[in-house]
């Protein structure tokens, strides 16, 4: 029940200007014993008063859905860093030991023994690399990420990538190649949240590109702002279809979600790169055909950037 008192002096039209106005709204008037006087007491009924009140109660609705939603995603990362925190105490421990084992430092150990300890060590470092990852989203959604922007030269974390990468480089007889071009300037931007963003794609890279291909890294002032960066990564790879271009950088996504599928992951890698990217106020954008090999494209800002990276 609305109740509006209006007291009308003076202009004798005001009276039907007001009721058609608020019939508009919904209102239905009554005249009271005082002269001039009218009373809005409640909506009016009608196929317009239920429409109304049908879109009230639908936001009313979605309001309240809205902060469900909320409340369990910040529950959702909370689970995850909680786990992710427990589970890293043990598989550091298998590491440890599995290294002294493999050392000998217990004792000889013979070449069967010294493979399966290998395994057991290699198989507990991925875990770890996928916690670790868990455990950044779930910092990145409770934005309890904070940047700490300083001046380098992005060729410098390209190359310390290359050299964390070489061996599995190797391994798959990969050429890579890096191009800066000329008087490009130097970034400004958190070096360790530049470095896991090309950690991860170059990562990306080697595990979806064949023996003896090749992944080249190119730095260039960005053609939409000259004050900005842009880094391509590409790679001669399996390449990934233009329906998936969008979906890839969202949480636990995966392009092949089967249980056979041949390269494992939690599927949080590339969110987890464009929320470090868009901290720097940066896009990351993928260009890909299947079967023609993958470009990721980044923009930071550099030192001549007008709002260079702040503290978010």
């Amino acid at each position: 029940m609305i109740e509006l008192r209006l007291l009308l002096n003076g202009d004798p039209d005001a009276p039907n200007r007001l009721r058609a106005l608020l019939a508009r709204e919904g209102f239905r008037v009554e005249e009271s014993g005082d002269e001039g006087s009218l009373t809005a007491v409640e909506q009016a009924g009608g196929e317009e008063g239920a429409q109304r009140d049908g879109t009230a109660r639908r936001i009313e609705e979605l309001e309240m859905s809205l902060r469900e939603l909320r409340n369990l995603d910040v529950a959702k990362s909370q689970f995850l860093a909680n786990v992710s925190h427990e589970l890293r105490t043990p598989l550091t421990a298998i590491v440890t030991y599995g290294e002294v084992l493999r050392d000998g430092l217990l004792g000889e150990i013979n070449n069967r023994q010294q493979e399966a300890i290998q395994s057991v060590i290699g198989s507990s470092r991925q875990l770890l690399g996928m916690i670790e990852e868990i455990l950044t989203y779930a910092r990145t959604s409770a934005r309890a990420i904070e940047l700490r922007p300083s001046e380098f030269d992005i060729a410098e974390v390209i190359r310390d990538v290359h050299q964390m990468s070489a061996s599995l480089m190797r391994k798959k007889r990969l050429h890579f190649e890096l191009e800066v071009d000329s008087v490009t300037p130097r970034a400004r931007a958190d070096r360790d949240k530049v470095l896991h963003v090309l950690g991860n794609l170059v990562g990306n890279a080697i595990e979806f590109t064949p023996p003896d291909g090749l992944i080249r890294v190119h730095v260039r002032r960005s053609p939409r702002d000259q004050a900005w960066l842009e880094v391509a990564v590409s790679d001669t790879g399996i390449g990934i279809d233009r329906q998936y271009h969008e979906m890839i950088f969202r949480e636990f996504a995966q392009v092949d979600s089967s249980r056979a599928r041949r390269h494992h992951g939690t599927g949080l890698g590339l969110a987890i790169a464009r929320n470090f990217i868009q901290l720097h106020g940066g896009e990351i954008w993928v260009e890909s055909e299947l079967g023609k090999g993958s470009r990721f494209f980044f923009t930071l800002p550099s030192v001549q950037a007008r709002e260079p990276a702040g503290v978010s």
